[in-house]
């Protein structure tokens, strides 16, 4: 083990394949909360506004006794189309919130469903979606519709898969035997509150929720997430190395408030190393995703005119 920082310590990678994922010990927050997964069951719903849909802003309401954290990243399912929480977000007990998303299904639009409540999806976006979208919102204050839309399409060329919606779950579905191998070797271990998954040797993301039963809950979707970057690449030694530098650097960079709803602060962090963002309450850190930083490119990717996106 590596102790990286006084609150963090780094295990040993467990490998599979391309993917090597490191678990992240530390000491856990005092604060009581829940993941959405966990908190559905206690009837914690997300669903469409009532005064009609919006493809960006989903309403989150929790009835339950403790607080929510909606991770950055995390896909649901359901109602008039697919969705992913563009940031991360602690919501309070008993309160109702309206959360910033991306759309992650293209061709689907269904009124029909609309007073469905959202369902939590098995996996999270992946490490570079979920880079894309951090680093666009650090830069402008949120994500590029546009530029998750040229993703999904992207994804969908590469792994062969077809989706009559344009859905990014479906590619999910399409590799979920090839996800299964590599997702299915990680696995959370005993106080982990954090991980770093590596791909093809290269630190890909860094992710930390400081209550370990809800990291618990969280890994298998971050893990899916992970494998769906690590498919079909090359296995290469990991460079252990450069998994301290990211953290290091992650935990060490200044922290710039940014805008989301919910209690605490939510912070970004943008350097020439690492970008990211996450959730501090009462001084404690709640959530931090960080993945290697550059600056966006300040242009959308060239569409391929395969289907219209809905606005």
């Amino acid at each position: 083990m590596t102790t990286l920082t006084p609150d963090l310590i780094l295990d040993e990678p467990q490998v599979a394949g391309p993917l090597a994922v490191f678990p992240v010990l530390g000491v856990p927050s005092t604060l009581a909360f829940r993941s959405f997964a966990q908190a559905v069951g206690l009837g914690a719903f997300v669903k469409e506004h009532d005064e009609g849909a919006q493809v960006r802003e989903l309403v989150f309401g929790n009835p339950t006794d403790q607080p929510v954290l909606l991770l950055e990243g995390e896909e649901v399912l359901g109602a008039q189309q697919n969705r992913t929480f563009d940031v991360s977000i602690l919501a309070p007990a008993g309160g109702h919130l309206r959360v910033p998303v991306s759309c992650m299904e293209q061709g689907r639009w269904d009124g029909a469903r609309a007073a469905e409540h959202f369902a939590p999806a098995p996996q999270t976006a992946d490490p570079a979606m979920r880079r894309a979208k951090r680093l666009r919102t650090n830069a402008v204050g949120r994500a590029d519709q546009g530029e998750v839309w040229n993703g999904v399409v992207a994804r969908m060329a590469a792994h062969s898969v077809d989706s009559e919606s344009g859905a990014m779950h479906d590619v999910y579905e399409g590799r979920r035997q090839d996800l299964a191998v590599l997702a299915g070797a990680v696995f959370p271990v005993p106080d982990q509150i954090g991980a770093v998954a590596t791909v093809a040797g290269r630190p890909v993301a860094l992710d930390v929720v400081t209550c370990a039963g809800v990291f618990a809950d969280l890994f298998p979707r971050l893990a899916q997430g992970y494998a769906l970057e690590a498919i079909d690449k090359r296995s290469v030694a990991v460079d252990r190395d450069r998994v301290e530098r990211l953290v290091r650097a992650a935990t060490a960079a200044p922290r710039a408030r940014a805008q989301a709803p919910g209690i605490g602060e939510a912070f970004a962090i943008s350097t020439a190393v690492v970008s990211g963002g996450g959730v501090v309450h009462d001084g404690e850190l709640i959530q931090l995703s960080a993945f290697p930083g550059e600056a966006p490119t300040g242009g959308r990717i060239a569409k391929p005119g395969r289907r219209r996106p809905r606005a």
